[in-house]
């Protein structure tokens, strides 16, 4: 092979091989990437001040690392900086082994002694949906939110996916189609689908007009008379609608602050009403969603279905909550 040959299919492969890192990438969800970057750079600066090499990095101060942690950060957060370690070592060509006994017995330790279980959001069951949900104003935010929080609710979506919505097709995108039956989500990518494949989503009339997530959906449209572009954006305090989409945070705002004014409503004081939101997230929709038709008898498999779990495992823990008092052996025992 001739120099000017070699030269060429060097190039040729160094472009590939740059392809490749691409590719590898986005394997990983943006926030992933963010998340394993920053962990990295809190073990690089660790490292620093304890006058260590970061890279590579011997076992052992890795796991002086994840110890000296433990009192600050919980132990899902140790083992994402744990796999973003890791893999910065695969990227640069080291292998970093935590196979050795004295390594995962330690590790085991911190994972028993250290480890609790997941802190829960409430679920916003359909009954305390319904009473936020007639709370809401008239104004343009408050039928913006009703639309919000009942098509988030019926579609099971994650906050990020309800704040990503679009009016109409983009590709790749999150949109709403509306058809004779209900709505259509059309989801581009999910979370447990990063491949892109996608997948969509039926929201059908609900029996109750105040409730029904298509007419208030409607009813948003026709009010803020959005033709295209995101599907829920922000509005000022002037009643301005902004060309930007609402934020995931934004989400959780509103699930929030619409169970606060449902329970002043109520006659809750405002600590009481207060504490009571603060239960709550942006994830109550999709929870409450999957919770609710649980206690209903919906079918387990149309349940997963409608939440977009691979795995049924997942989605029994809902069922778990929506089917605690039904057919309950403690209730049958004539007590």
């Amino acid at each position: 092979m001739s120099t000017e040959v070699a030269h060429v299919a060097s190039t040729e492969i160094q472009a590939f091989a740059d392809r490749a890192r691409d590719y590898a990438e986005a394997s990983r969800s943006p926030n992933t990437r963010r998340a394993y970057d920053s962990d990295v750079r809190a073990f690089t600066l660790w490292c620093t001040e304890k006058g260590a090499p970061a890279l590579p990095a011997h076992p052992s101060v890795v796991l002086s690392y994840l110890i000296d942690h433990t009192a600050t950060l919980k132990v899902t957060t140790l083992q994402r900086h744990l796999a973003a370690i890791r893999e910065s070592h695969a990227a640069a060509g080291y292998v970093l082994d935590t196979t050795g006994l004295a390594f995962r017995d330690a590790w085991r330790g911190i994972k028993r002694t250290h480890g609790q279980p997941a802190a829960k959001k409430r679920p916003l069951m359909t009954v305390d949906l319904r009473k936020a949900v007639v709370m809401l104003p008239d104004t343009l935010a408050g039928v913006r939110d009703r639309a919000l929080l009942l098509v988030g609710f019926a579609a099971a979506l994650r906050r990020s996916e309800l704040a990503n919505l679009e009016i109409t097709p983009r590709a790749g995108g999150a949109w709403l189609e509306e058809t004779g039956d209900g709505l259509v989500v059309h989801l581009g990518r999910l979370k447990t689908d990063q491949q892109g494949e996608g997948v969509e989503i039926g929201i059908p009339y609900g029996a109750n007009p105040e409730t029904c997530p298509v007419r208030n959906y409607r009813a948003w449209l026709h009010a803020s008379g959005m033709k295209d572009g995101p599907a829920f954006r922000a509005i000022n305090r002037h009643g301005q609608i902004a060309a930007a989409a609402v934020t995931d945070r934004t989400v959780a705002r509103i699930v929030q602050r619409s169970v606060e004014a449902a329970a002043l409503a109520g006659g809750a004081t405002p600590e009481d009403s207060a504490r009571l939101a603060a239960a709550y997230s942006g994830h109550s929709l999709r929870a409450g969603l999957a919770t609710s038709a649980a206690a209903n008898d919906a079918p387990g498999y149309a349940i997963q279905k409608q939440l977009r779990h691979k795995r049924f495992d997942t989605t029994s823990g809902y069922i778990r909550s929506g089917q605690l008092f039904k057919q309950n052996p403690a209730g049958m025992a004539g007590l």
